[in-house]
């Protein structure tokens, strides 16, 4: 998740965390917003805009993300929030959703110090013995392992940045969005992975715009625009066709194969106890708990795949040097 421009996501959870406390004061958001105090300047003066704009009663959510404040990933949630009243809600949330991810980057960071330094340290290494040996002069021993590290930080930016590229970045043009979108949910770890934040995200926009009031067939399309995978996104549409054809939102959700037989037995319980908002939030609230803890375990393991990678790469190193050093018989 993408944070807004000059705020980390530690700052980003602490923002939110403010908003949370001040609407749990029940203080009207033009005060809560005076409030708030951030030490860089240009996002304070961005609040004292906000703060302007929602006195002349425009919309904290939208102006908030035009501002910069608020991260566009987490406009639908905020809109929703501000519709339903329960921005507070929505604050909390991604107050802690920042705040762990804030965590999890710190700790695969931490993690990844350490095999980082071999894997530079072995760039380095690896070309030594052929300037000891007087075969490469120092010029080109350090074109090499510069030449190396270059490459290495290069694909890995490109790694990290080529889905966005080619489905909302400079890269568009190219057409190939639609192949990334399906590769999302094809590919074994990262399909589950996407469509359970999606989801999840997508009954948290319901759920909300449900306390609202707003009705079923108004609140349905609203959410559906809250999934970021168009594929997914189309296939969810099926649940508005079903709902203007007179079926309840249950039976609606029982035609998609991604919702879990837990979420179908908790709406059937809402539906008849007229609570069904306040059960489509505990299950995303349920989920939420579980997609961090997955969360976690990746943590965990990515500089375990990073030590695999290292190793892998130093073995076909010195077993290219000693093939192509030995002597012929």
């Amino acid at each position: 998740m993408k944070n807004p421009k000059n705020q980390t996501l530690e700052q980003q959870a602490e923002f939110y965390l403010q908003l949370s406390r001040l609407d749990e004061a029940g203080l009207p958001a033009e005060q809560a917003f005076e409030l708030i105090k951030v030490e860089d300047l240009k996002t304070q003066y961005k609040i004292q805009q906000l703060q302007r704009a929602i006195n002349a009663g425009r919309s904290i959510a939208e102006t908030g993300v035009k501002l910069g404040l608020f991260n566009p990933l987490d406009k639908a949630l905020l809109n929703a929030g501000e519709a339903s009243g329960c921005l507070g809600v929505v604050y909390i949330q991604l107050a802690e959703s920042y705040s762990q991810q804030s965590t999890r980057n710190k700790k695969i960071k931490s993690k990844c110090y350490l095999p980082l330094a071999i894997l530079v340290l072995a760039l380095f290494i690896e070309p030594l013995p052929a300037l000891i040996q007087s075969k490469i002069t120092a010029f080109t021993y350090l074109v090499t392992t510069i030449g190396h590290l270059f490459k290495l930080a290069l694909f890995l930016y490109i790694s990290f940045n080529l889905s966005k590229w080619l489905t909302l970045g400079w890269l568009k043009f190219l057409g190939l969005g639609n192949m990334v979108y399906q590769l999302q949910l094809k590919l074994p770890l990262i399909s589950s992975w996407l469509k359970a934040r999606q989801i999840n995200e997508f009954l948290t926009t319901l759920g909300l715009l449900l306390i609202a009031g707003m009705p079923i067939l108004e609140a349905v399309p609203k959410a559906i625009n809250n999934i970021k995978n168009p594929i997914l996104k189309t296939q969810f549409e099926v649940i508005l066709k079903s709902i203007q054809q007179g079926n309840s939102l249950t039976n609606a959700f029982i035609l998609l194969d991604d919702i879990n037989e837990q979420t179908i037995q908790l709406l059937i319980a809402g539906e008849q106890s007229g609570k069904l908002a306040e059960s489509l939030l505990h299950r995303t609230k349920m989920e939420a708990e579980i997609i961090n803890l997955q969360d976690d375990m990746l943590a965990e393991w990515i500089p375990r795949v990073f030590y695999i990678f290292i190793a892998s790469w130093m073995a076909y190193s010195i077993i290219n040097n000693y093939s192509s050093n030995a002597l012929p018989l």
